[in-house]
């Protein structure tokens, strides 16, 4: 009876013990929610691009104040990652990759930092292609001007064609008879 009493003591006593904690710039995270766990990135990529366009233009201004109060690697990539690969509206990649640059990854978890270089690469690559892009339709639009020019030039040189001919059909009936 005295060894059901002490593990009944031992249990309650086990009961009332504080749960253990993680510290985080932001405060005190309970372990079984891991702040900067590969799952929580995905979930909050998948959340924005699932809120209607209001709400992530407020998204975005809501992660600017969070990342100017508390500039560390959390809430820097949590900014990057809507800027970089959320809805259209809210793009930009090269803001992205510069704040990208500047992040200390000396105090960043290890899935934080591997996201930073996947979305460092992937963003480099989207700027290397928009620019890319951009060059071919630049290109592409001198194409269509000069063709168009050339065509125009063929019209006049047609149109002069057609005058000389004009011109020398009575002349050359005047010969033939």
């Amino acid at each position: 009876m005295r060894n059901y009493l002490l593990f009944i003591v031992v249990f309650l006593l086990a009961g009332c013990q504080p749960m253990a904690v993680q510290t985080h710039a932001e405060g005190p995270v309970p372990v079984t929610l891991r702040v900067d766990d590969a799952a929580y990135w995905l979930e909050e990529w998948q959340r924005m691009m699932t809120l209607p366009p209001d709400q992530v233009a407020q998204a975005v201004v809501t992660r600017e104040q969070e990342f100017s109060d508390h500039p560390g690697p959390r809430t820097r990539l949590r900014l990057v990652l809507l800027l970089a690969e959320g809805p259209p509206a809210v793009r930009d990649e090269r803001r992205a990759l510069k704040l990208l640059k500047d992040m200390d990854t000396a105090h960043a978890s290890p899935s934080t930092q591997a996201l930073a270089a996947l979305l460092g690469q992937t963003i480099r690559d989207q700027v290397v292609a928009g620019d890319k892009i951009s060059e071919l339709r630049q290109e592409l639009n001198t194409s269509n001007e000069r063709v168009k020019e050339l065509e125009r030039q063929l019209q006049e040189l047609t149109d002069i064609e057609q005058s000389i001919q004009q011109r020398e059909t009575p002349v050359e009936r005047k010969e033939m008879e």
